[in-house]
């Protein structure tokens, strides 16, 4: 399917008043010429030099003008289409599928909305504009020569065909090598950050030499795309001296020959072959910016493209999807299986029932397929085969459930703020009463008043001001205030430490009451708590139960319990 993108749009309209201030700007500096073969042609008459200059005055404004016009214009189209561009990117990330999202590094997604558009941005204001009035220049030049002399412009005009066949032969490779050039760069990026962002972890295990070869690796990679590109664009610009400098000599040497051969009067007359002289710069001078700008106008191209291409990423989002039906909200699980990208099977026909408002404790050893459960619940991963309900409704029809269906993972993301304005994001147009109602709610007011600012401390980037566990407590206390039908705990409290584990689990006791709640347990605390307890092994489901039952038969629980009771 073909997405329309706003950006192309915003860009194509009014086309025709670009185009005639680009004829303006490129048409006004050749009435020079003009004018100064009219002068000489009649003997520098002084009858002739005063509207001469007159007319070369008035051209001379007009260019000036419409190329004002006309850079204000493109600059003004340009940013808005890349502003647009940047805003349909950052939709698409957060309606892409989540296995899209998941196999896509993060590095590279912020660099084609950042730093692949800003060259579009650098080469706008570097020669963008004069890019569309050269262009312009150069056809009404090349029009103009041929009206004063086919003979001469031919020769120019083939040669002018040849660069231009080979400019875009050699646009396609230095196209596609700028193309792998930001792909590397966005690598570079991404190590960098990992790099610069873990500096304290790699100072204190003593990995600075292992961390240094990748980062050195992707430095070079980066590097070594860039120098791929320079033969091209060198041969590129080779071509175009030989092409110019043939094109100049033709005019030079030909127009005075052709001028002069032959009995009778001259072919053409001085004043005419100056103005052939002149016309040949005019025209050699944009195919010189051309050729110079064509790296730079392909490097903009290809973080064009980069951006254009997160922008088109289909959404997982269903338009015509079925509403999730009110009140809290029954799982159905028939025959699911799951893999990860075209590897091996990880979850075998997992069939199961979860009942509205039912607490159900997901267990089993590392690698058994509880998060990959977890993450079919919430849609990062779609089955291979078999089918998810919610209420009754497909998962995959399922119209956008904001608020609805929460996951809490071990590790919450906090935005750089305080703790208020991220607990708030829990439910829009939620006030700081409401935060702080809910935390008292939850029981956990004690770990508030224990914060220096209250609601109002900085958490930090991604919440680096706070512990693991504090990090944990914001996250709970912000998904109890989206008051979701359907909550899925990836462990969400295993950072916390033992003095306020009563408080949290009087908490989350709280909060899984009158709604459905699946929680990925590491612990058998979460376990004990469940209404029921599934055990995972080998990608299947092997025991089911509540935590009295399992425990006291023979199985896989009863031995992950012993495990836990004697650590």
């Amino acid at each position: 399917m073909r997405v329309r993108l706003l950006d192309e749009a915003g860009l194509r309209d009014g086309l025709a008043l670009t185009a005639v201030l680009a004829l303006l700007a490129g048409g006004g500096r050749i009435v020079a010429p003009l004018t100064v073969q009219r002068v000489i042609d009649a003997g520098l008459a002084p009858h002739t030099v005063g509207p001469a200059v007159a007319v070369g005055a008035v051209a001379v404004l007009v260019a000036g003008g419409s190329s004002l016009l006309l850079n204000r214009r493109l600059q003004a189209r340009v940013e808005t289409a890349i502003a647009g561009l940047r805003r349909t990117g950052l939709r698409r990330v957060h309606e892409m599928a989540a296995s899209t999202a998941d196999r896509t590094p993060a590095a590279d997604l912020v660099a084609r909305l950042t730093s692949d558009l800003d060259q579009t941005t650098t080469f706008l204001q570097g020669g963008g504009v004069q890019f569309v009035t050269n262009t312009a220049q150069l056809l009404i030049a090349g029009v103009i020569m041929s009206v004063y002399s086919w003979q001469l412009a031919v020769p120019v005009l083939l040669l002018a065909g040849v660069l231009i066949a080979g400019m875009a032969v050699m646009q396609r490779v230095i196209g596609r090598r700028f193309g792998h050039a930001r792909r590397d760069l966005s690598e570079l990026q991404r190590a960098v950050t990992e790099s610069v962002g873990g500096a304290a972890l790699i100072r204190s295990t003593g990995t600075e030499q292992r961390a240094r070869v990748k980062l050195d690796a992707a430095v070079d990679r980066a590097r070594d795309s860039l120098i791929r590109t320079q033969p091209a664009l060198h041969g590129n610009a080779s071509l175009g001296e030989i092409t110019i400098a043939a094109m100049t000599v033709t005019v030079l040497l030909g127009g005075v020959w052709w001028s002069l051969a032959g009995p009778g009067a001259p072919r053409l007359s001085s004043g005419q072959v100056v103005a052939m002289v002149f016309l040949v710069t005019f025209f050699v001078r944009p195919l010189q910016f051309l050729v110079q700008s064509l790296g730079e106008a392909q490097n903009a191209l290809a973080g064009w493209r980069r951006a254009r291409e997160l922008a088109g990423t289909p959404s997982a989002e269903i338009a015509d999807g079925r509403p999730l039906p009110d009140g809290p909200v029954g799982v159905r699980v028939e025959h699911v299986s799951a893999r990860y990208g075209d590897g091996p099977v990880v979850l075998h026909d997992v069939d199961v029932t979860i009942a509205p408002g039912e607490h159900v404790a997901v267990v089993g050893r590392t690698g058994s397929g509880k998060s990959t459960f977890a993450k079919l619940l919430t849609r990062r991963l779609e089955p291979a085969a078999g089918t998810i309900r919610l209420s009754g409704v497909p998962l995959d029809r399922l119209a956008p459930t904001a608020g609805r269906v929460v996951i809490l993972p071990q590790d919450p993301f906090l935005f750089a703020g305080t703790l208020d304005a991220n607990i708030r994001l829990g439910r829009p147009g939620a006030t700081t009463a409401d935060v702080v109602r809910i935390i008292d709610r939850l029981g956990l007011r004690d770990w508030l008043d224990a914060l220096p600012d209250g609601v109002d401390t900085p958490v930090g980037l991604r919440g680096e001001l706070l512990s693991a566990g504090e990090r944990q407590l914001a996250g709970l206390a912000r998904t109890a205030l989206a008051d979701p039908d359907l909550v899925v705990f990836d462990e969400a409290t295993s950072g916390i430490d033992p003095a306020t584990d009563v408080a949290v689990q009087a908490a989350l006791a709280v909060l899984t009451r009158g709604r459905t709640t699946v929680s990925i347990a590491h612990r058998m605390v979460t376990a004990e708590n469940a209404d029921r307890v599934l055990v995972f092994d080998g990608g299947r489901i092997v025991q089911s139960g509540s935590h009295a039952e399992l425990a006291a038969r023979p199985g896989r629980y009863a031995d992950l319990v012993g495990a836990w009771t004697r650590n």
